[in-house]
Formats: C-alpha cells, sequence, structure tokens
C-alpha cells in the first residue's frame, strides 16, 4: 500500500494545514461526546486493559459545509485528571490549536490505513477511505486521535 501524499504523513496540526490550504476558516461540527467503552482496537493502541473507559469526542471538519475529516479522539481516563481533561470541554473548537500550541503534546503517527465503514460511524462509503491513526503523549501518556480523510478532501484529488 503506498501512501498517496503529504497529508497523511504531516505531523503538525492538521487543522492549520487545511486552513492554509483553502484559505478559510473550517468549521468543527461536534456529531458527539462522553464516557464510552473503548473497543478492542482502542485499547490495543492505548496499551490498555481490557473493558477500559474513556472520554470520546467525534467531530466532523468542514470547508464551505463540505466534510473533509471525521475525527476521533479517545482520551484514556488515566488522562481525565491531568491537563488532558479540559479537552472535553472543547466543545465546536478544533483540537489541533490545543494540542500543538497549548498542551505542547508529541505526536507519533501510528499507521495509515483505508476504510469503508468504521465501528464508531453510522457512515459507510463506497471507495475506500484513507484513514490514520496518531498518539499524542501529554504526561508521558497517550490520547488517541483517528481521522479519516472524506471524499471532498483535497487528498482525492490530488491523487487523480
Amino acid at each position: 500500500m503506498t501512501v498517496p501524499n503529504e497529508w497523511l504523513t504531516f505531523a503538525g496540526s492538521l487543522t492549520e494545514k487545511m486552513e492554509q490550504f483553502s484559505q478559510q476558516k473550517m468549521q468543527v461540527a461536534l456529531l458527539r461526546q462522553g464516557h464510552q467503552q473503548l473497543s478492542s482496537d482502542e485499547l490495543s493502541t492505548l496499551q490498555l486493559k481490557p473493558r477500559q473507559w474513556g472520554w470520546v469526542r467525534e467531530v466532523e471538519l468542514s470547508f464551505q459545509a463540505k466534510p473533509w475529516v471525521l475525527a476521533r479522539t479517545v482520551i484514556p481516563q488515566s488522562l481525565m485528571s491531568s491537563v488532558a481533561g479540559r479537552l472535553r470541554l472543547l466543545g465546536d473548537k478544533p483540537l489541533g490549536p490545543v494540542l500543538f500550541n497549548g498542551l505542547k503534546a508529541q505526536r507519533r503517527v501510528i499507521d495509515f490505513f483505508q476504510v469503508k465503514a468504521l465501528h464508531w460511524s453510522q457512515q459507510r462509503w463506497s471507495q475506500p477511505l484513507w484513514c490514520r491513526r496518531s498518539l499524542f503523549y501529554l504526561d508521558q501518556r497517550a490520547l488517541l486521535l483517528k481521522e479519516v480523510f472524506l471524499p471532498a478532501h483535497p487528498l482525492y484529488q490530488q491523487q487523480q
């Protein structure tokens, strides 16, 4: 599998990169947030024991009413009492500026893969979409960010 371009490998703030590319402000739609039991994939990625709960935030990132990215942030319980706990107060504000500027989080990109469906979304797609998973380290503990690049994202136009 060949990673298509720098959108997936970019280590900085995706919010900032997309706003620079589009020369517009991004809209963040909060889809859902709250305590959830984490999936086995999330538990494994975060190196947590089975049946753990965490704070989960799911958002859609759009430009001119066109959704570009579907994102899911998973904050383990162990991080909720630290500064990461304030991430649950973001509402419809983007995560990137807080992680990169406020909290000075360190990103470690885990992997890239393609999906047609997600366990955490009701959406299904006819074409496989690119997804990336990243761990951000705060206080030597990790939170997980999953980003699905939706069909309107420029990543797909650059592939053609």
